[in-house]
C-alpha cells in the first residue's frame, strides 16, 4: 500500500499541478518511479497506490504499469481513490484513514503481511531484506528507521531502540536533541492480522493513532536502513537532494537494479559547437548551445546561444534564450526565459531557492530576485 495523497505544500508551485509522487526527479524520473522499482525488484508485484491531491499526472504517468513489468491480470498496480461504499463520503482524512477505506482490498488479498510505504521519497532497497528481519525479530510491526544528524532530528519521528532492535521510545519531530538517533523513514511492514484490526476502528494517523500505543505495547521494532535514502518534501530539501546526484557517488543507480519509468521517445541530447557543459546531468532530446554547470536538464530543454545554467534544475521542454543566466534556481516544465534575464542568483549561504512554475514566461530582459515563486502559467512583466 503506497501512500500517495498527501498535497504537496512544501514544494510550492510544483505541486500546483501535480501530486507530490509524480514530481520529476534526477533528470529522468517521477518521484514515485523509485518506490514503484523497488518493489519489482523485491518480488511485489500487487501494489495498490493511494492517491487523492491532483492524482492526475500520477495517473498518466503510471496507466497500467507497463515499464515496471506490472499490466498484469492478477496484482500489478492500481490507484485508488476515495470512493463512496453506503457511508458518508469524504477524502482520506489521514494515512490510516486511508487504508481504513481500502480494508476490503487488504482484506480480499488474503496476504500475511501488509507494507505500507510513503510514495514521495527517494531512495534504493530491497524490501525482501525488511520482510526477513520482521519475521526473525517475532514483533507485529516493524520500522524502517536510519540513523541522521542530531541537527536533522527536527524533520522526522525519532526512536529510540533497545539493543534487539525494540523501539521503546518514539517522538514525532522533535524540537529537542535527546529523542534518539535514528528516524522513521515512513516504512511500515505489518501483520495483515493485526492492521484489519486496528483499521476496523476508522483511526485517522498511523503514528499516532496506530504506532504509538503499538510501541508502548512492546509490539514494534526497528530495522536499521543503511541505504540510500531522500525525503524531498520541501523545496530547500528536493534542491539539495537533486544537487547531491552531481557528486562521484551514483546514489540513485544500482548493477542490475535499474529505475523503471516511462520514457520519450526523444532523440539524443546534442551539444552545439561553442558550448561548454560542465558537472551535471542531462537529458534525452536537450540542446545546448550556452553553458550548464553544475545543473540537471530534464529531457527536451534548450538553452540558446550565450545563454548560462548554473547550479539549477530545469524540467522538460523549458526553453532558456540567448543571453539569459538562471543560478540556484528550478524552472517547472514548458517555461520560456526571455532573452537576456536574469534567474535568481546568490550562494548556498545565502538562502532561497528560485522557482519558476510550469508553462510561466519571464520577458526579455527581466531581472527575478533570488528567492522569488512564479506562479504556474504566469507571464512576468515586471521584477515584482
Amino acid at each position: 500500500m503506497i501512500l500517495a495523497g498527501g498535497t504537496g505544500e512544501g514544494l510550492s508551485v510544483l505541486t500546483r499541478h501535480r501530486a507530490r509522487t509524480a514530481v520529476p526527479f534526477g533528470g529522468r524520473y517521477r518521484v514515485i518511479d523509485f518506490c514503484l522499482s523497488n518493489c519489482v525488484h523485491s518480488g511485489l508485484t500487487d501494489i495498490n497506490i493511494l492517491a487523492q491531491y491532483n492524482p492526475k499526472s500520477l495517473i498518466e504517468h503510471i496507466k497500467m504499469g507497463k515499464p515496471w513489468d506490472l499490466d498484469r491480470k492478477h496484482g500489478g498496480v492500481k490507484i485508488l481513490q476515495p470512493s463512496y461504499h453506503g457511508e458518508a463520503a469524504h477524502w482520506y482524512l489521514g494515512t490510516a484513514d486511508a487504508l481504513y477505506q481500502n480494508l476490503d482490498i487488504i482484506r480480499k488479498s488474503g496476504c500475511d503481511l501488509v507494507l505500507v510505504l510513503s510514495g514521495d521519497q527517494v531512495y534504493i532497497t530491497d524490501y525482501g531484506e525488511l520482510v526477513a528481519y520482521h519475521l526473525s525479530h517475532g514483533r507485529p510491526v516493524t520500522i524502517a528507521c536510519k540513523k541522521v544528524a542530531t541537527r536533522e532530528s527536527s524533520r522526522f519521528g525519532m526512536v529510540r531502540c533497545r539493543r534487539d532492535g525494540l523501539i521503546k521510545q518514539f517522538r514525532e519531530k522533535p524540537a529537542q536533541s535527546g529523542a534518539g538517533d535514528r528516524a522513521s523513514l515512513g516504512i511500515y511492514l505489518f501483520d495483515a492480522r493485526l492492521l484489519t484490526g486496528l483499521l476496523r476502528e476508522s483511526r485517522t494517523d498511523i503514528v499516532f493513532d496506530m504506532l504509538l500505543p503499538l510501541i508502548d505495547g512492546g509490539k514494534v521494532c526497528a530495522f536499521p536502513f543503511e541505504s540510500y535514502w531522500e525525503d524531498i518534501g520541501s523545496i530547500p530539501a528536493y534542491y539539495s537532494a537533486s544537487m547531491r546526484l552531481l557528486g562521484g557517488a551514483l546514489l540513485i543507480s544500482r548493477r542490475g537494479w535499474p529505475v523503471y519509468t516511462r520514457g520519450d521517445d526523444l532523440p539524443p541530447a546534442r551539444f552545439c559547437a561553442g558550448s561548454e557543459i560542465s558537472g551535471s546531468i542531462v537529458g534525452c532530446g536537450c540542446r545546448i548551445e550556452g553553458r550548464v554547470s553544475g545543473s540537471i536538464l530534464f529531457p527536451g530543454t534548450v538553452v540558446e546561444k550565450g545563454a548560462e545554467v548554473k547550479d539549477s534544475i530545469v524540467f522538460s521542454r523549458s526553453r532558456i534564450r540567448r543571453g539569459s543566466r538562471l543560478k540556484r534556481s528550478i524552472i517547472d516544465k514548458d517555461v520560456t526565459v526571455g532573452t537576456e534575464a536574469v534567474i535568481g542568483g546568490g550562494s548556498p549561504l545565502t538562502g532561497d531557492i528560485t522557482v519558476i512554475g510550469k508553462g510561466a514566461s519571464i520577458r526579455n530582459g527581466l531581472t527575478i530576485r533570488q528567492g522569488r515563486i512564479v506562479e504556474p502559467g504566469e507571464k512576468v512583466r515586471d521584477e515584482g
